[in-house]
């Protein structure tokens, strides 16, 4: 089917004139930043990634939209695989790193292409998975690894008989294992939902191996859903050790 393009209205939307009829269409397989999302990153690369595709897609241009018809009428768009041309707008936009990626089922017709341009983007450092894009989830995840460095390297007595303001250092310093902690633990639980906004991105391959580092990174001062740090436990599991008298 082809269609005119009329307007442009975010990275993923656009408004087509097919048959005479203006229809919004949206690039199947893909979600776009919105000024309006609550999802972390979500509102990241709003107007950057509305330009690439007003770009890729002028207004009076003539487009091809292909149909996964296992998902027709899922929703209130026209969900298209769009051409322009010989280019694959979907799988374009994702490589560029300014769209992620959604699914309905694993057999989505246009799914695996327009992932693996999300995977090459990601793997390049690009758009939405930059780490130098403060608003990027790449990027947060940086700082927090940042932050847990130089705790690390901090200069605290933590014996015993440690004046009160080393105490209260450390106990600063674990304040921001915890933090860092509840931040590798949400994105973890996101990877559980690869088909939603943060699940696409923290399933990445170069995002996982983001989080595995950051969790190394943490150590033995992770601190599990019980809010005691791995360190602390050991501590007190030693402590209720019995010991052989003589030993």
């Amino acid at each position: 089917m082809t269609a005119t393009v009329v307007s442009v209205e975010s990275a993923n939307t656009f408004t087509a004139n097919i048959d005479g009829v203006e229809k919004e269409v949206r690039l199947i397989n893909t979600a776009a930043p919105s000024s309006n999302g609550v999802a972390l990153s979500s509102t990241c690369l709003v107007d950057e990634s509305k330009a690439l595709l007003a770009e890729k897609l002028p207004e009076g241009s003539q487009v091809t939209l292909n149909f996964d018809e296992s998902q027709r009428g899922a929703t209130g768009y026209v969900e298209a695989a769009v051409y322009a041309g010989d280019a694959f707008i979907n799988r374009d936009m994702a490589r560029a790193g300014m769209v992620t990626t959604t699914f309905t089922t694993n057999a989505d017709e246009f799914y695996g292409e327009i992932s693996q341009a999300q995977q090459d983007a990601a793997n390049e450092g690009i758009g939405l998975y930059s780490r130098d894009i403060e608003c990027t989830i790449p990027a947060r995840i940086q700082a927090q690894k940042t932050v847990v460095e130089d705790a690390k390297n901090w200069e605290v007595d933590t014996s015993a008989e440690a004046p009160l303001e080393q105490k209260q250092r450390e106990n600063e310093r674990q304040a921001i294992y915890r933090d860092v902690s509840a931040v590798y633990k949400d994105l973890e639980e996101q990877t559980k939902a690869p088909a939603q906004w943060v699940g696409s991105i923290v399933t990445l391959d170069a995002v996982k191996a983001q989080l595995s580092e950051l969790r190394s990174l943490l150590g033995d001062d992770f601190y599990p859903s019980n809010g005691t740090s791995v360190n602390q436990q050991k501590k007190t599991e030693a402590e209720a050790t019995p010991v052989r008298p003589g030993s």
